[in-house]
């Protein structure tokens, strides 16, 4: 049985990189060493942050512009929202397709979205 999941996000610091998900984003350090440094959120999401070669990143390439790889659910989308923005973090356009999304670019350039799941919402 499947228990959860992680993503593997290329960096060009570890600890500058780690420092951002965390005021960020609320990820902690569990474990780190040269080749990667483990984070996760007090429920358990995950991610790994690797050393980032050349001009890597995790977003994927399309004629219509660049698509986040990897994106996080919320629950309290307007609050991890005001907080980027509170941070400086320059954040995209609002979408409403099933759920509230937006866009954003970690220190690295790699493309993330936030998703207000319309799962959860259903659920309310």
């Amino acid at each position: 049985m499947l228990l959860s999941s992680y993503i593997y996000i290329p960096v060009g610091d570890l600890e500058e990189a780690a420092g951002w998900y965390e005021k960020n984003l609320e990820f902690k350090v569990i474990y780190k060493d040269d080749l990667y440094f483990d984070m996760r959120t007090d429920n358990g999401v995950k991610i790994m942050l690797i050393p980032r070669e050349k001009n890597i990143t995790s977003q994927m390439q399309y004629s219509t512009g660049e698509q986040p790889a990897y994106g996080f659910c919320v629950d309290d989308f307007d609050v991890i929202k005001e907080k980027l923005e509170m941070n400086n973090v320059k954040i995209g356009e609002v979408f409403d397709y099933f759920g509230r999304s937006f866009s954003f670019f970690d220190l690295d350039g790699n493309k993330i979205e936030i998703w207000e799941d319309y799962e959860y919402n259903v659920r309310r």
